[in-house]
């Protein structure tokens, strides 16, 4: 290590003599892992054959000793050369004082004095979400983005940073109030790094009368900073058949869905009953992208105004750890809509079982639809998510809150009826016990969003006196057949106001 000492400043001598024209070191990217680890790389150049870490945690260099790690790497992987501690566990606030050395063409070439603060996780390499202060209260242009590179420190953080129980892609958060996600779909399409668009026949437990795809003309949009959801029938896509409904149709590698079932393969002629779906629609979410746990969800947008249609705006379960079946691993409802006669009804809260009287005993009505013009104006709908509660508002209005209390034995799933008589356990309450009270919203979540129609769940038949009359019953297997029937000759008509328009949403730990 001496020699190498002595060569760096060799070869920086020589160098100024021979007025050679200057090379600067690149400057290190470091990246610290969860739960332990971290890697200084450079990228590689032709003519380097030899790049060295010297570096310190929480005390200065002194000069250019050789420091507690001292590596010399003799060989790029990549693209990139890379020093690795596998080991080390790193906290936020923590300091690492290094140098760089590299050999670049026979000479030697050194970055000195860096200095690298921990204020930030990276979950996967080359995946960096820099914490970014939310915008001002009442809105922002969206360019806050939160991009910056690794370790930068923003000084506003660091003067009030409060500690946040959030988590984001099972890596804990530095502040509280700090940007996780955001996006102002800008450009002409959905960012691959973000989103997963769908691509399968709707599925159990709710059997929407729809068929997912991505790529259709029309259906899914990104245009004017707005994503824009409008369904049409299977009818007009599927032009190449005679009869699109009675054909068999297998969406092959590309299904999202669980491969070799009717998720992605399913045949109409192969029964009585239609099983095609008769609307194509889209949805799209973060599941292989961005998950978090704890945090507060703003979505503004402009609800569909149409009969049995609903805009799918929630937050769903990474990992099925309470039960894989009828949302018993919990579902988070941002916003739901649906509309009897002429009044459009706004709904949020929380799914703990697909079937009655469980599914409706966490949902919330909003209590003053009509002042605030549902489905003709754009309006922010949040739901909020703490340790111990979890909130859905509109437009900064709380209209519904659910919390664990103090007494140990009153847990979030404890459940009773608006005549205060309690309900029956649910299928999977001994399974609920083994997490915490906030159980099953005490796991990570995704962020789904989309355009259903009808199914089988939604639009329970004794809710409300439907006007006009729901075309089917729930338990009816024509139902999908019924739907159709009845808005077929008036497609267009029927969905006259039943665009969903999505303008941002951004989730922020707290």
């Amino acid at each position: 290590m001496l020699r190498l000492l002595i060569l760096a400043i060799t070869c920086f001598a020589a160098t100024a003599r021979a007025n050679i024209p200057p090379y600067e070191v690149p400057k290190a990217k470091i990246d610290v892992f969860w739960p332990k680890g971290f890697e200084v790389s450079i990228p590689h150049e032709e003519g380097m054959t030899l790049f060295a870490f010297h570096g310190k945690l929480n005390e200065e260099m002194d000069g250019l000793e050789a420091g507690t790690w001292a590596r010399d790497i003799l060989k790029p992987k990549d693209g990139r050369w890379i020093f690795r501690d596998r080991n080390t566990k790193l906290k936020f606030g923590d300091t690492l004082y290094y140098w760089t050395y590299v050999i670049y063409n026979g000479l030697g070439y050194r970055e000195d004095d860096g200095v690298f603060v921990v204020n930030e996780y990276t979950n996967r390499p080359g995946e960096i979400t820099t914490p970014t202060p939310p915008p001002p209260s009442g809105g922002g242009n969206g360019d806050n983005k939160g991009h910056g590179g690794a370790g930068e420190i923003d000084v506003r953080i660091d003067e009030s940073c409060k500690s946040t129980a959030t988590t984001k892609n099972g890596v804990p958060q530095r502040c509280a109030n700090q940007l996780l996600f955001d996006d102002d779909f800008t450009g002409s399409r959905l960012d691959k790094h973000h989103w997963t668009v769908e691509e399968r026949f709707s599925r159990a437990p709710d059997h929407e009368f729809v068929l997912y795809l991505d790529n259709v003309p029309d259906v899914l949009k990104v245009q004017n900073g707005m994503v824009t959801i409008r369904p049409k029938m299977t009818k007009q896509h599927f032009q190449q058949y005679k009869n699109p409904l009675r054909a068999k149709h297998d969406l092959g590698a590309r299904c999202t869905g669980r491969a070799n079932t009717d998720d992605c393969v399913r045949d109409g002629g192969a029964q009585h009953i239609l099983n095609i779906p008769p609307f194509i629609s889209a949805q799209f979410s973060t599941k292989q992208h961005f998950t978090f746990k704890y945090g507060r969800v703003e979505i503004r947008a402009k609800l569909p105004r149409a009969n049995w249609v609903f805009p799918q705006l929630w937050l769903e379960p990474k990992d099925a750890k309470y039960g894989v079946d009828n949302y018993q691993s919990g579902q988070m409802r941002i916003a739901f809509t649906c509309i009897n006669n002429t009044q459009m009804h706004l709904y949020g809260g929380l799914i703990l079982n697909a079937n009655s009287p469980w599914r409706r005993a966490k949902m919330c009505e909003f209590n003053n639809e009509d002042a605030l013009d549902l489905g003709n104006e754009f309006h922010t709908y949040s739901l909020t998510w703490k340790e111990n509660e979890i909130s859905v508002s509109v437009d900064g209005k709380q209209y519904c809150r659910w919390f664990t209390s103090s007494n140990t034995e009153e847990a979030l799933t404890n459940l009773k009826a608006e005549d205060g008589q309690e309900l029956p356990k649910l299928p999977n309450s001994e399974l609920l016990k083994s997490g915490t009270k906030l159980a099953p919203f005490d796991q990570e979540f995704y962020i789904t969003l989309g355009y259903g129609i009808a199914g089988v769940n939604d639009f329970e038949d004794s809710l409300y006196g439907w006007q006009p009359e729901k075309p089917w019953v729930n338990t009816e297997p024509r139902g999908m057949s019924l739907l159709h029937k009845k808005v077929k000759n008036d497609f267009d008509g029927w969905l006259q106001n039943g665009d969903l328009r999505i303008d941002y949403i951004r989730v922020y730990s707290i």
